[in-house]
């Protein structure tokens, strides 16, 4: 076995894939424009076809475009050609992966895609090919060699590949304007899908709450702010439903109107229609209304309109919902 430099020999083949990615980057022209167009005018889904390392790259862009906004299924060239090709609707576009542009069994798909009118994207190394010339649009991943010392194992012409295809699904995500939230709603099992399909009843504090009444006068109710430190009381009625609130930002217009607040009762100087939130709501959506009202706490109200907790935004992000 020869003795050789590891170390050396993976920081060769990671930089020269990292040349081939820049080298893509700034390949980038009308026709990158032109692909993402034409996948948001797709009224149908979008079908990633490849064979051997082109169709490993088809399959991960498929579940890329999946998770950020873009509905699409892989497509195996092979299988296509033997009944699976009935997964392609006229409402479809469909994007070929190959490094030659040459690969025979996307070659033989072809007319049935003109027959169907599919609008053909093409992922390639050679812009010269057949399955080129055949394409609406053409994305170069040409690179000028391979990171493999002896230029044959595709290594990093399916890194470019897989570049391009990762910037058109988050350019795609950017323009549908999609958000960790609709991330999550794709991966309910993961850790973000875990975190912010949170209801607000998983969340929200239900003991101990800075509970009040309507006889209470504004100094005990100080002090009621003061021993829970959540900013915020909340007033009930004797059946717990809600008659108000009184926070940090009431007390301080109080403050700056009255001279004397001695004998000043809670009712006068709190806010009598507060907003609030259902227990069943997602509590990423609650976080929504606190930043766009401005508001640190929310009381969280069942069904029956009774008092079911209080939601602080100390609280969500302590849960992680951002």
């Amino acid at each position: 076995m020869k003795i050789i430099n590891k170390i050396s020999v993976a920081k060769k083949v990671i930089l020269s894939e990292a040349a081939a990615l820049k080298s893509i980057a700034n390949k980038l022209d009308h026709n990158f424009n032109l692909a993402c167009e034409a996948i948001l005018a797709c009224k149908g889904k979008v079908v990633t076809i490849g064979l051997g390392k082109s169709g490993h790259i088809a399959t991960k862009s498929a579940a890329t475009f999946s998770s950020t906004g873009t509905p699409s299924v892989f497509l195996h060239a092979a299988e296509a050609l033997h009944g699976d090709v009935g997964l392609i609707s006229k409402l479809d576009l469909v994007i070929c992966y190959s490094n030659s542009g040459e690969t025979k069994e996307l070659l033989l798909l072809l007319p049935l895609l003109k027959i169907l009118k599919i609008t053909l994207i093409t992922v390639t190394g050679n812009k010269k090919s057949m399955l080129a010339k055949s394409s609406n649009i053409v994305l170069d991943s040409s690179v000028q060699s391979e990171a493999c010392p002896l230029n044959l194992t595709p290594t990093s012409s399916v890194i470019s590949a897989i570049g391009l295809s990762d910037a058109l699904a988050i350019t795609l995500l950017k323009c549908r304007g999609f958000t960790s939230k609709d991330f999550a709603k794709s991966h309910p099992q993961g850790e973000l899908g875990k975190r912010l399909l949170k209801k607000t009843e998983d969340i929200m504090i239900i003991k101990r709450l800075p509970y009040a009444y309507t006889d209470m006068k504004l100094i005990k109710a100080i002090d009621i702010i003061t021993k829970f430190n959540y900013g915020i009381i909340i007033s009930l009625t004797k059946e717990k439903k809600l008659l108000g609130i009184f926070t940090d930002g009431d007390l301080r217009r109080t403050l700056r109107n009255y001279n004397d607040i001695s004998s000043l009762q809670l009712y006068k100087s709190m806010t009598k229609k507060p907003i609030v939130v259902s227990k069943n709501i997602m509590a990423a959506e609650a976080l929504n209304i606190m930043e766009h009202k401005q508001i640190t706490s929310l009381v969280v109200i069942n069904d029956d309109k009774t008092v079911a907790g209080l939601l602080t935004l100390n609280q969500l992000l302590k849960s992680g919902i951002e």
